[in-house]
């Protein structure tokens, strides 16, 4: 439209922030959200995001609120003293862990049996590039001197850079078959638990295991929590996790002798009688038929990827195929590929904070 020789700059200038406001309002005057309406899946930053920069480390997690997610995921272990520390490993892991002399370490030690102050000796923000496990994240960049957080410093530092607007993911790790090498159950949910009552976030996490006893022990201690439970594929056709071996303490090692046959040879189902609110099998377990089970359940359905049994830390094919049958939410280690593709498919997109 050209301007008539009426059109003062006044009134040209009024017109252009009438048309500026009605394209941000709605008919009630109020902002629109951009999002509103768009399908939702929600975005699980794997370890901080760890193809980026060292997982389970500060460094990781500002990566990973960077590029933009819903949750920030995070594994937790018990040292000597009590603290429950952000690591993925029970025993050190010689692929990522140097010593004070620079050196990656060669002994596997237990953290059940290191203090705080020994295990933050140890520098986690290089990938040894010999390991067959740095091959998965040839983009990851390596730097020195970082640490193993606290759970306490993660939960601070998310909550002081997203003002709480980001949801916390924390698996417990521990192992049925080596029992001497952590916490019971019972203790370490009451550890974990403590935490997310005293920095406020019991509703604002999502608390995740393969080990199930653990996630019984804290829903005793509140049922506020929400779990979620973690399975496998054991690359074997129709046996997740050893759930369907007819050996009852092989299918009932990691789920506290609870077994699948009990209730209804259903994974979905046992995990919905155990109280559940989240089920999160490995990407390739997951049938759409599974899927459409566990939301008639009521469970929220996320999925998680293991790169050594797919032979990549993404695998798009697959990501687009899950995207499509209606997965709820995604725990990859490449937030940035997992957004691209949302973003193409218009779906509403996680907030970014640097």
């Amino acid at each position: 439209m050209n301007p008539s020789p009426s059109d003062s700059p006044r009134r040209l200038l009024t017109l252009g922030l009438v048309l500026l406001l009605a394209a941000g309002c709605g008919s009630s005057g109020a902002p629109v959200d951009p999002d509103v309406g768009k399908k939702r899946l929600e975005v699980y930053a794997h370890r901080g995001a760890r193809s980026y920069a060292p997982e389970n480390a500060i460094p990781g997690y500002d990566a990973g609120l960077a590029i933009g997610t819903h949750w920030v995921d995070m594994d937790v272990v018990m040292t000597r003293d009590g603290e429950v520390l952000v690591s993925h490993d029970i025993r050190l892991n010689p692929d990522i862990v140097r010593d004070a002399s620079g050196a990656f370490i060669t002994e596997r030690k237990v953290v059940k049996d290191l203090t705080l102050a020994q295990m933050q000796t140890y520098d986690v923000g290089r990938m040894n590039l010999a390991s067959s496990y740095s091959k998965f994240f040839p983009d990851q960049l390596g730097m020195d001197g970082v640490r193993m957080p606290t759970l306490r410093e993660v939960i601070r530092h998310v909550k002081a850079r997203t003002g709480g607007k980001v949801g916390y993911q924390i698996e417990f790790k521990t192992d049925p078959e080596h029992t001497a090498w952590t916490y019971t159950p019972a203790e370490f949910a009451a550890a974990l638990y403590k935490i997310m009552a005293e920095e406020g976030i019991v509703e604002t996490s999502e608390i995740q295991s393969f080990d199930w006893r653990c996630l019984y022990e804290l829903q005793k201690l509140d049922r506020r929590v929400k779990t979620a439970y973690l399975t496998e594929w054991d690359n074997e056709p129709g046996t997740p996790y050893s759930f369907f071996d007819p050996n009852p303490a092989i299918a009932g090692l990691w789920t506290g002798g609870v077994l699948v046959k009990d209730h209804g040879n259903s994974i979905p189902q046992m995990v919905k009688d155990m109280g559940g609110t989240c089920w999160e099998p490995e990407d390739v377990e997951l049938t759409k038929a599974t899927l459409d089970e566990a939301h008639r359940l009521g469970l929220k359905v996320v999925v998680w990827t293991w790169p050594e049994h797919i032979g990549t830390a993404f695998d798009a094919a697959l990501v687009s195929k899950l995207i499509d049958w209606g997965v709820d939410g995604i725990i990859t280690d490449d937030p940035g590929r997992l957004i691209s593709m949302l973003a193409a498919r218009g779906y509403e997109l996680p907030a970014t904070y640097r």
